[in-house]
């Protein structure tokens, strides 16, 4: 073999052993720098301010920084490309949840495959909320009901595109109380921080979002809920009835909060990082930030996650389709 050639091998062999050294450290060092946890919406909501905490609780968890990272914008696109872009390392994460993955996949325009990404674990999930303004005519659920059959056509309500477990929240209302979702009138909005803005303001008759969202519009009286999805009571929203104690177990919309990477992340970076998680969900400071925007611990990991996750999604796709509405 030629001087050169054993050279080059050598120089070959040096960095592959380099590299495969490099990777174990890795894998048994982790995490050694800090974390980018992407928001894929923009500051201030309830996905943003669970981010937060969790993010503060995994970096004590963890031993380093975790820096929380607001990309908004297009559906969620935006925040979700940039982390299956990143290298499958660890050190970029998105703070995911079903707008940016279940309902992801029912979305003409989405540029990738919604479950080609590594589902890290859930660690929190929470209610929607009903809403009408606090001027409406109509008093309760029963009321909202009646108006919305007896006048398809002349009732509004808040609509982000199908792009928002607050637009299936609203499918699911309609459904169960047999409403046609077709002569309703969805009126356009980009959040539903908006929808509820709208509500208040008497510019359309009723809106869904996560159960924070109403927090302070109910408290000043612009807002009045009328249900909580679920079954479980949000003690900021003290005497709101649940969808069960009306007598509609069906109405059980909830969105959540969790981690996912890269794809090809590997498996025992993920096992770590899921441990970090269902950790991060017992801590009392985070459950208090949680119970601040109306969410609670819930966690599910890995491949249960992944499941639990094409489920909601060909759950969304079946009420769609039952009710004759698509995005």
């Amino acid at each position: 073999m030629p001087a050169f050639t054993r050279v080059a091998a050598a120089v070959c062999a040096a960095a592959l052993l380099t590299s495969c050294a490099a990777a174990a450290e890795t894998a048994a060092s982790y995490p050694s720098r800090s974390i980018d946890y992407v928001v894929p919406f923009a500051a201030g909501g309830s996905t943003d301010i669970a981010a937060r905490a969790g993010a503060e609780a995994l970096s004590d968890e963890l031993g380093v920084p975790v820096n929380v990272i607001n990309k908004p914008g297009a559906d969620q696109i935006i925040g979700v490309s940039s982390v299956r872009s990143a290298e499958p390392d660890g050190y970029t994460l998105l703070a995911d949840g079903a707008g940016s993955s279940s309902i992801q996949g029912l979305l003409p325009y989405v540029p990738y495959d919604w479950a080609d990404r590594t589902f890290v674990a859930k660690f929190a999930e929470g209610p929607h909320v009903y809403v009408v303004g606090g001027d409406s005519p109509y008093r309760d659920y029963a009321d909202v009901v009646e108006a919305a059959k007896r006048n398809p056509e002349g009732f509004t309500v808040g609509w982000i595109g199908g792009s928002s477990t607050s637009d299936y929240a609203t499918l699911q209302f309609l459904a169960e109380n047999g409403i046609d979702a077709a002569r309703v009138q969805r009126v356009p909005f980009r959040s539903s921080g908006e929808v509820m803005r709208a509500v208040a303001a008497g510019d359309i008759d009723f809106g869904a979002g996560g159960a924070s969202s109403a927090f302070s519009l109910s408290k000043t009286g612009k807002l009045r809920p009328i249900a909580l999805t679920g079954d479980k009571p949000v003690g900021k929203l003290a005497g709101v009835p649940t969808a069960a104690e009306l007598g509609h177990p069906g109405l059980d919309m909830r969105y959540w909060v969790g981690v996912s990477a890269p794809p090809g992340l590997p498996r025992d970076l993920t096992t770590k990082l899921a441990d970090a998680v269902a950790a991060i969900a017992e801590d009392e400071t985070v459950v208090d930030a949680l119970d601040a925007v109306g969410l609670s611990p819930a966690v599910l990991t890995g491949e249960d996650l992944r499941a639990d996750i094409d489920h909601e999604k060909r759950r969304f796709a079946t009420l769609s389709e039952q009710i004759g509405v698509a995005g």
